[in-house]
Formats: C-alpha cells, sequence, structure tokens
C-alpha cells in the first residue's frame, strides 16, 4: 500500500502509526526466516494484532510512503518512524518525453515538434513572467494544458466531420485529422489555460513569448456567441455594467466570466484571487445564471465561510468514545449531492469558499481537488466528488497558502 502525503498526519499520530507498522515489518520479517527454513513454503498463516484485531499478513505486502517536507501544515517525521524506512530521492522527469506521450495518446500527429516548443516555453514563462504565489508552470499546468488541447482537438475534429459529410466528402479519421492546425489548437488550449491565472502586466509578455516560440501562428479565441448573450441578459437584468468590445466599461470583467467558464470545463477546483469589490462574487453568480439558460441546468451554490467556523465544524468530527461520526458542513454538503435524494447529481453544484486559504483547514481539500477527488474521512469512508460538483475558492490574496 502507497500513503500519500503521509506527513498530513499530526506528529502524536505518526508516533502511534509507527508502533502498527513496526508490528507488520517484524511479522513480515519472521514470515521471510519461515519461508527459508521450509524451502519457500509457509506451513500456516502468520498474523498480527492491531488496534485489538487480529490480521493475517499477506507475504506479499509492502508498505510505502510519500511526503513533501517542509511545507506549512505538515509534520515532521518522529525518529521512530524515519528508521522503519528506506528514504528515496526522486529526479527531475524529462517533460518533453512526458509531453510527447501525452500528445500522441490524444491523437496528435506532430506530438515530437510540438512537445519541443510546449516545454521550453513553460520554462520562459517561469523564468520570464513575475513572481506571483499562485503562479504554476510545473508538470501539473504542463498536463492540464496538454488535456485541455486533446479535449479541443476532439471538438474541432467533429465539428469538421460534420462539415464534411454535409458537403458529400468522405469523412475519414485520418482526413479530418490532416485538415486541423495542431499548433492553431495548442496555442488556443495554452492561452484558455494559462491567461485566467496572469495578473494584467504579464498577460502582454505571454503573447510575446507565444509569437517568439510559435511564429506566425495567431491565437484565435472561441466565441462562444450563446453564452455571451445570455451573459449580458443576466447582467442586464441585475443592472451590471457589461461591456462587449474592447475599452468599454465592465470588458474585462466580462472576460474575466468566460475565462472562468472556461476553466470550470478543465478542472473542479479552482480560485477567485482579487481585492474586495473586484466583481468575484458577481462573476460566478452572473455565470451560473447564464448557464443555466443556455442548457437548463438548475443552479445551486453553497457559500461557506471556513474562516467563522472551527475546522471539525467544516469536516465533521469522530467521538472518541462512541466513535460515532458526525458530518461537518462541507462533508454534509458533498453527501447531499452523492445520496441525490432529490435529483442534486442533475444539478451544477457550486460548492464556494469565501475565506482566507491557509493551510490549517485547506490542507484536507488535497486529495480532494488533486486527480483522485475523493474526500478521506478520519472514519476511513472516502467521499467521491461528483462530476457535476466545482469546489472554488473566493479570496483576496494567497499570503497563506502553501504551493
Amino acid at each position: 500500500g502507497c500513503f500519500d502525503e503521509f506527513n498530513r498526519l499530526e506528529e502524536k499520530m505518526l508516533s502511534a502509526v509507527s508502533q502498527q507498522i513496526q508490528a507488520i515489518q517484524e511479522t513480515l520479517k519472521a514470515m521471510g526466516r519461515a519461508l527459508k527454513g521450509a524451502g519457500g513454503k509457509l506451513d500456516k498463516p502468520h498474523t498480527v494484532e492491531l488496534v485489538g484485531k487480529t490480521v493475517t499478513v499477506n507475504p506479499d505486502m509492502a508498505i510505502f510512503i510519500t511526503m513533501n517536507p517542509g511545507y506549512a501544515g505538515r509534520s515532521n517525521l518522529p525518529d521512530n518512524l524515519k528508521k522503519l524506512f528506506r528514504a528515496m530521492a526522486m529526479t527531475q522527469p524529462d517533460r518533453r518525453l512526458i509531453s510527447q506521450v501525452i500528445l500522441f495518446s490524444q491523437g496528435f500527429r506532430s506530438a515530437e515538434l510540438l512537445s519541443k516548443k510546449v516545454v521550453p516555453l513553460f520554462k520562459l514563462c517561469q523564468e520570464q513572467l513575475s513572481n506571483q504565489s499562485h503562479y504554476d508552470f510545473g508538470l501539473r499546468a504542463l498536463k492540464a494544458v496538454l488535456s485541455s488541447a486533446g479535449t479541443i482537438k476532439l471538438d474541432r475534429m467533429q465539428a469538421l466531420k460534420a462539415e464534411m459529410e454535409a458537403r458529400g466528402d468522405e469523412a475519414h479519421p485520418n482526413a479530418v485529422s490532416e485538415q486541423i492546425n495542431e499548433q492553431d489548437i495548442l496555442i488556443t488550449s495554452i492561452c484558455e489555460t494559462m491567461i485566467p491565472k496572469l495578473v494584467a502586466e504579464d498577460i502582454p509578455l505571454m503573447y510575446s513569448l507565444l509569437a517568439d516560440v510559435f511564429p506566425g501562428v495567431q491565437y484565435t479565441g472561441t466565441k462562444m456567441e450563446q453564452l455571451r448573450g445570455h451573459v449580458r441578459d443576466v447582467c442586464r437584468e441585475r443592472f451590471l455594467v457589461c461591456g462587449q468590445r474592447e475599452g468599454e466599461p465592465g470588458y474585462m470583467w466580462n472576460e474575466k466570466i468566460v475565462q472562468l467558464y472556461q476553466i470550470t470545463n478543465l478542472h473542479h477546483g479552482l480560485m477567485l484571487v482579487g481585492p474586495t469589490g473586484s466583481g468575484k462574487t458577481c462573476a460566478w453568480r452572473t455565470l451560473l445564471a447564464a448557464l443555466e439558460r443556455c442548457d437548463g441546468q438548475e443552479g445551486v451554490s453553497t457559500i461557506i465561510d471556513p474562516k467563522a467556523i472551527k475546522k471539525d465544524e467544516l469536516y465533521g468530527s469522530l467521538d472518541p468514545n462512541t466513535r460515532e461520526w458526525t458530518d461537518g458542513i462541507f462533508t454534509a454538503t458533498l453527501r447531499k449531492v452523492i445520496d441525490n435524494v432529490r435529483g442534486e447529481r442533475n444539478k451544477r453544484q457550486w460548492i464556494i469558499f469565501d475565506g482566507d486559504v491557509d493551510p490549517e483547514w485547506v490542507e484536507n481539500l488535497n486529495s480532494v481537488l488533486d486527480c483522485s477527488k475523493l474526500l478521506t474521512l478520519p472514519n476511513g469512508e472516502r467521499l467521491a466528488v461528483p462530476p457535476n460538483v466545482r469546489i472554488m475558492f473566493e479570496v483576496q490574496d494567497l499570503k497563506h497558502a502553501t504551493l
């Protein structure tokens, strides 16, 4: 078994866990000695006592842990636990090869050429763009761009295939794929994924870097006329300024709404960062209403202030005497959607954390926000985040957040 982010547990809990691990490892050593003496066969199963229960040990089992040392909200491994494991340092991944494999798997014909361009672009962004706490040009961000590019290519292929069939042409997948400019798709993906994260002064520099790495290829943004029309209608009803052309009041805010929509299609967890009064709440409320008019899917929002309540009230608590579990606000909201008693899975569910992000409470969402989409509770229960749920953080800045 592999225990990811092991040092997120409290130090006293880690010390208690080390005793259980030591008992398992000693049983495994005894089994190894018995196997040698018995010519490779065990005459009886070996057991170990864990928390008052007798458990049979599989001779093929092993324990691995992964951790990021030195992060806020993480504990140091106690010495009695450290000596039970052999440390292994990980080397830098080959991003170019990883990019190439992902692009080939997404159906890109020129994956080798594109990987040679996109990896240096991310390195240039890391070196030349301003130093912001929320910037990430690592492997996870690169993978998000490449995955988005695959989705864009699939959409364009389907649209082109429909056009060719309407004209009576043969719409063979290879013929359709050859007519698509793959560099243009990758630039579109980079712009739609990366530009929303950048501060205003870095956007022109980003476009300049794109022009250097992909010379002669222009970014053609997705129009989304239907969504923009509904956003305009919602703004008019709510007496909000929503400019349609560059230079008009509210134009940049309107663009942020479109960017927010694009990010919600890519990620199930996202952050709205900006000072009070900059229109963060109005942006997501307007988008939620506009999307409901676009596809008829009802939008439901749940706002939680994580700094106004205790951690146990947010995630839940386990009674030490009765071992009875009580859901917190977030856990109860998530469980309500999962149970689907009143058709919650058929609605667009947005859970908004309106308050400062700091490791003390947000570390528990680590596995919820990564690709596993799982909330693991202290009682051993695991809640999977449904596909219709988006988790948003509405914050002024990221002073107290970890990378």
